[in-house]
């Protein structure tokens, strides 16, 4: 069974989420995002009925569940059902006089009796979870900073032991490389979260889609990755922000709002001055050229139509319009458009080739062999609607094709 993480396209490339029984480390640096994606994961757990011990380090639980409220994740309920408990290990750390309260750690930096306090926690009160936020935070303060590495894996390990899976913050900044390989090794699942990338490190199980990251970015919903922005209008509009220099920037995306008639005149000069044949080659193979770029894997034919489904989502939120299916067989794909942009008005060429040609590169990289793409008709030419049709023309690729690729 498997814990989804909240992050769409993360529980994807892991399976469906994060294995049960697995201890999970989240790794980032100074701007906390990966604080921010652990407190998301959390917050899912929570919602999936699971019990949780978070163990706070780093702040003032209270300035921690306010801060969580700005990025809609409210523990309040959680904790008036039980369901979840906070354990105080900052104010001690930093208060000139002790406080006795319940959930206070009584002190933080004696590692010994902390572990204790929290394996005994678990033992009684049955904890699935415990999250450890974050690790890393009193690192600076030990006098033997080797030694609190040391102590931190036996309390992991002991806390698995005991049924309880382990999640932890970690900022890789505070550690020294060597530090920061050792504290990692009773994690099943590392996640590197920073610079707008999210970055499976390490995994239980195989992935299913062996890609270098994820492109995120943080919006009132928290951390959110741009796959998913895309296919949401409202998270799309919270996410794009305009820097000084004058980029609109999507996560790591620089993009720009493009108006219909700038698009239509370029389909416009390209046919005028290419003529309708060579027009018509060139916007296919600016499609296909498009394709080239995108990291995809090889996929079965059921996970093809998945991942092309979402493109077309995309395309839709994105005021591209409308795509759908006709039909998806071996060696033919046939896909019907409305209100495709641009649009052109008795327009005696389809305006739409480059579509095709996008369409066929991506179907190639995801199944496989050489397929051919067209757009048979055309809503700009007075047509209903827009249809292409995708066929395999090989199970491998023409030389021509693969030196174009290079």
């Amino acid at each position: 069974m498997s814990i989804v993480t909240s992050i769409q396209a993360l529980d994807r490339i892991l399976g469906g989420g994060i294995k049960e029984n697995c201890n999970i480390a989240l790794v980032g640096s100074i701007d906390n995002d990966y604080v921010l994606l652990m407190h998301q994961i959390v917050n899912s757990i929570l919602s999936q009925g699971k019990k949780v011990l978070l163990v706070e380090f780093r702040e003032d639980p209270n300035s921690l569940l306010e801060w969580l409220k700005d990025y809609g994740i409210d523990y309040a309920q959680y904790m008036e059902r039980k369901q979840l408990r906070i354990l105080d290990g900052f104010t001690n750390v930093y208060s000139q006089t002790q406080v006795s309260k319940p959930d206070i750690l009584p002190n933080p930096l004696d590692l010994s009796i902390t572990s204790a306090i929290i394996r005994d926690a678990v033992s009684k009160e049955k904890y699935d979870f415990v999250v450890l936020d974050d690790i890393t935070t009193l690192y600076p303060l030990q006098p033997d900073p080797r030694g609190y590495i040391r102590v931190t894996i036996r309390l992991v390990n002991s806390l698995k032991s005991r049924g309880a899976s382990v999640i932890g913050g970690i900022n890789k900044d505070v550690l020294p490389i060597q530090d920061l390989t050792m504290i990692l090794i009773p994690f099943e699942y590392v996640v590197e979260v920073m610079n707008g990338i999210i970055r499976v490190k390490r995994s239980y199980s195989p992935l299913t889609t062996p890609i270098e990251g994820i492109n995120y970015v943080k919006s009132k919903k928290g951390i959110v990755d741009v796959e998913s922005a895309f296919n949401n209008v409202y998270q799309m509009r919270d996410s794009i922000t305009l820097k000084e220099d004058g980029s609109l920037m999507l996560g790591n995306l620089r993009v720009q709002i493009i108006d219909e008639f700038s698009e239509a005149s370029l389909i416009k000069f390209v046919y005028m001055y290419l003529g309708p044949e060579k027009g018509k080659e060139f916007l296919y193979k600016w499609g296909k050229f498009e394709s080239k770029e995108l990291k995809l894997p090889k996929s079965s034919k059921e996970k093809a139509r998945q991942i092309l489904e979402d493109m077309f989502t995309t395309t839709k939120i994105t005021g591209g319009g409308i795509l759908n299916f006709v039909s998806f067989e071996d060696d033919i794909i046939v896909i019907e458009g409305k209100n495709l942009f641009p649009r052109l008005k008795n327009f005696p060429y389809p305006a739409h080739v480059n579509y095709a040609g996008s369409i066929a590169g991506i179907v190639e990289k995801l199944l496989g062999g050489e397929w051919k793409g067209d757009e048979i008709s055309c809503e700009s030419q007075g047509h209903e609607k827009c249809l292409f049709v995708i066929r395999k023309v090989s199970d491998s690729k023409s030389s021509e094709e693969e030196k174009e690729e290079k």
